[in-house]
């Protein structure tokens, strides 16, 4: 039995702690947090000045150009920088904060899952801080699917709705099984 019991022990110390699978994973959602954040405000500073540089060509130009739609028939080979120039700047801002706020949720749930391995790394596992931290992955996720019209998010952000359930229940043992020893 004993040795059962360091077995399982040696298991969980491989997912949870100190140099354990959570501890990497925290570590490694730190730098693609940091890259999507470049990524973001690299995006966003193109975008607006493709968009205002656009925007003053055409309020220079003599005649006014009717805005060409056909740029969405083409396939992403046949589109040049000319096709792009002639999409209206409405739509232009439009694509710029959709882009920022699917960026702005995707870091968001980065950082919230950061938290949650740093905190499996520190051996919590069932507190009620890793609860609220799964629920509002879960919650963000929503947000996110509907956003990108992705449906196997939405059904993760379901499987997490779950999950934080189980983890609530653990937590509530947890803190009986804490006042009963």
């Amino acid at each position: 039995m004993l040795y059962i019991c360091k077995k399982i022990k040696q298991t969980v110390m491989k997912y949870l702690g100190k140099k354990s699978l959570s501890s990497f994973l925290s570590k490694a959602l730190k730098v693609i947090w940091y890259l999507l954040l470049v990524i973001f405000i690299v995006g966003v500073i193109i975008g607006t000045l493709f968009s205002v540089y656009t925007l003053a060509q055409k309020l220079q130009a003599s005649d006014v150009v009717k805005p060409d739609f056909s740029i969405f028939d083409k396939d992403a080979e046949d589109i040049n920088l000319d096709d792009i120039k002639t999409i209206p700047f409405g739509l232009k801002l439009f694509f710029l904060v959709y882009f920022s706020g699917v960026m702005v949720l995707m870091l968001k749930m980065i950082e919230k899952a950061r938290e949650l391995f740093k905190n499996f790394m520190n051996d919590i596992v069932f507190n009620k801080t890793n609860v609220t931290i799964i629920s509002r992955i879960s919650k963000l996720l929503i947000w996110f699917s509907v956003i990108t019209f992705d449906l196997s998010s939405l059904v993760v952000s379901f499987l997490l709705l779950i999950l934080c359930e189980i983890f609530k229940n653990g937590t509530f043992l947890q803190e009986e099984y804490d006042l009963t020893v």
